[in-house]
């Protein structure tokens, strides 16, 4: 039978996972209680969490319960915590799947514990307009959870890494130059087509070639998560070469103007997110020329793209 094309990756690498899990453990020495929250950053629980239980991760955290169902059926021995819930939950399905929760208030930690919990994460009031629970309360919470039977520790002994494990950062600056991008981000080219200079491309003729030129049709566009401010303004990378996406991105595709080249073979893989080492286009390049961050690129990636571990073979089609 013959396996069908690809029509979108992202390419996880384990090996950099796990070199950036040992840097994060060499520079900290805190025990690794990992952010996989928003699909693991984009990054693909199915494949992430599996990695880091594997690696050692003494916890996983997630926003919201539903997260947590998905985590629990990757990691039936791991503990959970969620960080959001709902102001009339009662905590019993957190219960069940033996998550613990971090409660924000007194109250919620009571909801909790009657829920039937067997361990909380108590948010501690810093001061900075977040919510948490005061010193007092933190004792009567504390007192409270032992008489109960339940473990309870403060967030300051619990200190959670996120982005950073996958090479991108929640703010505007460079990610730290110690950890990699894990995902690579690749589609392959549909189409080609040879035109003269100055031919209007995609919708509304935003972009016009300079020259005689070849044109690839790409297969990833807005529905998968690219940004359709991304016309014009980012760029990606087919055969090491660095061409800016041409004009504007369809719901399933972009084009790229690749100059006058002769057309590449259908197929081949066009590289969106990367490695600068490997000078590919990153998710940091792609935010600033976006005015964001790259942990936003990377967690607004759509479910289409395959996610995949670096050097499997994958079945092409599954989650187009």
């Amino acid at each position: 039978m013959t396996r069908p094309v690809p029509f979108r990756q992202a390419e996880i690498d384990l090996e950099v996972l796990a070199a950036n899990v040992a840097q994060f453990r060499e520079l900290t020495g805190a025990p690794l209680f990992a952010d996989v929250g928003a699909d693991a950053w984009g990054h693909g629980l199915d494949v992430v969490v599996p990695a880091l239980v594997g690696l050692g991760a003494q916890a996983l955290v997630v926003a919201r319960l539903d997260e947590a169902e998905r985590v629990r059926a990757l990691a039936p021995e791991s503990l959970i915590v969620t960080t959001q819930h709902a102001a009339d939950d009662d905590f019993r399905r957190a219960a069940q799947l033996g998550v613990a929760p971090r409660v924000h208030s007194l109250a919620e930690y009571e909801r909790a514990a009657d829920g039937g919990v067997t361990g909380v994460v108590l948010a501690e009031e810093t001061g900075e307009g977040r919510p948490g629970l005061a010193p007092a309360e933190l004792d009567d919470a504390r007192t409270d959870a032992a008489l109960r039977g339940i473990a309870a520790i403060t967030d300051s002994a619990f200190p959670v890494v996120g982005a950073e494990l996958f090479g991108v950062s929640e703010d505007d600056g460079e990610p730290a130059p110690d950890f990699r991008p894990v995902m690579r981000l690749w589609a392959p080219i549909a189409a080609t087509k040879r035109v003269g200079a100055d031919e209007g491309v995609s919708y509304g003729y935003t972009y016009r070639t300079r020259s005689e030129s070849t044109l690839a049709l790409v297969t990833l566009g807005y529905a998968d998560g690219i940004s359709r401010a991304a016309g014009n303004r980012v760029e990606a990378s087919v055969g090491g070469a660095r061409h800016e996406i041409a004009g504007r991105v369809a719901m399933d595709a972009f084009m790229l103007d690749l100059g006058d080249v002769v057309a590449p073979p259908l197929g081949t893989e066009v590289t969106v997110l990367g490695d600068a080492r490997r000078g590919e286009p990153t998710a940091h390049e792609h935010a600033r020329r976006l005015g964001t961050h790259s942990a936003e690129i990377t967690t607004r990636l759509s479910a289409r793209p395959l996610r995949y571990a670096a050097g499997t073979d994958t079945t092409a089609g599954e989650r187009q």
